[in-house]
C-alpha cells in the first residue's frame, strides 16, 4: 500500500472514529438504556406507560452499537485479524468517548436531582421521600455506565487486547444490560417501585 493510501485511510479511520464520537454523545448517556420504551412510576406512585417497542427501538440498538464499533478505530495493518492492535488515534477516540460519557452519565443525574421535571405537577406521595425518584434513575443509568466504563477500559487496553475484543467488548456488554434491564423492568423492578419506599 503506498503512503498517500495509508495516509488516506488513516484519516478515513480518523473522522469515522470522530463521528462516532459525536453520536455517543449527542445520543445522551443518560437514555442509553432507551429508558422511554420503559413505563416508570412517578412521585405520587402513578405508572406512566413506556413507548410500544416499534423498529425505531432496534434501529437506535444498532445505531448506538455500529457507533460504538466505529469509536474504536481500524485495527493495524500487517499481523492477522485475530491478533492486531488498534491504533493509538481510535484508543484514545474510545476512552475519552467513555470517559465523557461516564461523566455525562453522573451530570444527567445530578441535574435531574436537583429539578425533577413532575415535583411539580406530582407531590410526593411518601412523606420525606419522593420514592422511587432516584432508584428508578439508577436503575436506568446502569447500561450506560457499563457501556462508558467498558470503552474506557478497552481503550486504556490498546497496546494488550486485540483490536477485535477491545471492539466488541464494550458492544457487548452494553446491548446485554440493555437487554437484561428491559427484560427486568416489568417482571421484578415495577414491583419494587410502585411499593412502600425500602
Amino acid at each position: 500500500m503506498t503512503a498517500t493510501k495509508e495516509q488516506a485511510r488513516r484519516w478515513v479511520g480518523v473522522f469515522l472514529a470522530m463521528v462516532a464520537a459525536v453520536v455517543l454523545l449527542g445520543f445522551g448517556y443518560i437514555n442509553a438504556g432507551l429508558n422511554t420504551y420503559l413505563p416508570h412510576v412517578t412521585n405520587d406512585q402513578s405508572v406512566r406507560p413506556g413507548q410500544a417497542k416499534d423498529t425505531t427501538w432496534f434501529v437506535l440498538l444498532a445505531v448506538w452499537s455500529l457507533a460504538m464499533l466505529v469509536c474504536a478505530g481500524f485495527p493495524e495493518r500487517g499481523r492477522s485479524f485475530w491478533r492486531a492492535r488498534g491504533w493509538a488515534v481510535g484508543a484514545v477516540v474510545q476512552g475519552l468517548s467513555g470517559l465523557i460519557a461516564a461523566v455525562g452519565v453522573g451530570m444527567a443525574a445530578a441535574l435531574y436531582n436537583i429539578g425533577p421535571a413532575d415535583l411539580e405537577e406530582n407531590p410526593c406521595r411518601y412523606a420525606g421521600s419522593c420514592w422511587p425518584h432516584d432508584p428508578q434513575l439508577y436503575a436506568w443509568m446502569v447500561p450506560g455506565l457499563i457501556g462508558a466504563l467498558a470503552m474506557f477500559v478497552m481503550g486504556c487496553l490498546v497496546l494488550w487486547v486485540p483490536w477485535w475484543i477491545r471492539v466488541l467488548t464494550p458492544v457487548v456488554l452494553w446491548v446485554a444490560a440493555v437487554l437484561t434491564l428491559h427484560a427486568i423492568w416489568v417482571p421484578v423492578l415495577m414491583p419494587i417501585f410502585t411499593g412502600p419506599p425500602r
